[in-house]
C-alpha cells in the first residue's frame, strides 16, 4: 500500500478510535482500548501506558500488552526512555534500545521481554505531562516520523479520555455518597 493510502487509512482509523475513546468512561475498558489502538496504529508488537504518581514521583504501568505482570510496576519518573519523554514533554524514538544509555533495562529483566526499539510519547493534559504512552518493537523496521505523529495524536486523545473517565468516576462516587447521606 502506498504511503499516502496507509496514512489516510491510519487517520480514518484514528477518527474511529477517537469516537470510541470519547464514549468510554470505564477506566479498565478505556485503557485496553488505548493499548489496542496504540499497537494497531503504530504497527508495534506491544504497547504500554504509564501514569505519573505525583505523590511518589514514579511512573506506574497501568496497562501493557507485553505482560500482565507489568501492571502495577513502578519506575522512577526521571529514568528510562519513558522518564525522558515525561520530563521533556516530547516524544522520544529509540531505534536500538540496548545501545541507548537512557534505556531502563530493569523492566525487560523483570518480565523477560526484549525491547529492540520504541516510541515514548507524553500524555499531556492542560500543559502538564501526566504519563507516557509507549509503542514497543515495530513490526516493520524502525519507527517512522508518521508513527510518532499518529502516536502523539493518540496520546493527546488518550490523556483527555483518561481525565474524563477519572472525573466520571469521581462524580459517580459523589452521587452514591450523596444518596447514602440523604437516606440517613
Amino acid at each position: 500500500m502506498p504511503d499516502t493510502d496507509k496514512t489516510a487509512a491510519r487517520l480514518k482509523r484514528l477518527i474511529e478510535i477517537a469516537t470510541q475513546l470519547n464514549a468510554t468512561y470505564h477506566s479498565d475498558e478505556l485503557l485496553q482500548l488505548i493499548m489496542q489502538a496504540t499497537t494497531e496504529l503504530t504497527d508495534a508488537a506491544t504497547s504500554s501506558l504509564l501514569l505519573l504518581d505525583d505523590d511518589t514521583n514514579e511512573l506506574v504501568f497501568k496497562v501493557s500488552t507485553a505482560d500482565p505482570e507489568l501492571v502495577g510496576r513502578r519506575m522512577p519518573a526521571d529514568q528510562g526512555i519513558a522518564g525522558t519523554s515525561l520530563k521533556t514533554a516530547e516524544p522520544v524514538v529509540v531505534d536500538d534500545a540496548a545501545k541507548d544509555e537512557r534505556f531502563y533495562a530493569g523492566v525487560d529483566e523483570k518480565v523477560g521481554t526484549d525491547t529492540k526499539n520504541l516510541i515514548a510519547v507524553p500524555l499531556m493534559l492542560r500543559g502538564d505531562a501526566i504519563g507516557v504512552l509507549e509503542a514497543v518493537n515495530s513490526r516493520e523496521g524502525p519507527f517512522t516520523s508518521d508513527d510518532v505523529e499518529i502516536a502523539s495524536a493518540l496520546a493527546a486523545l488518550a490523556a483527555v479520555a483518561i481525565d474524563n473517565a477519572s472525573m466520571y468516576a469521581r462524580l459517580a462516587d459523589a452521587v452514591v455518597t450523596a444518596r447514602l447521606s440523604y437516606r440517613l
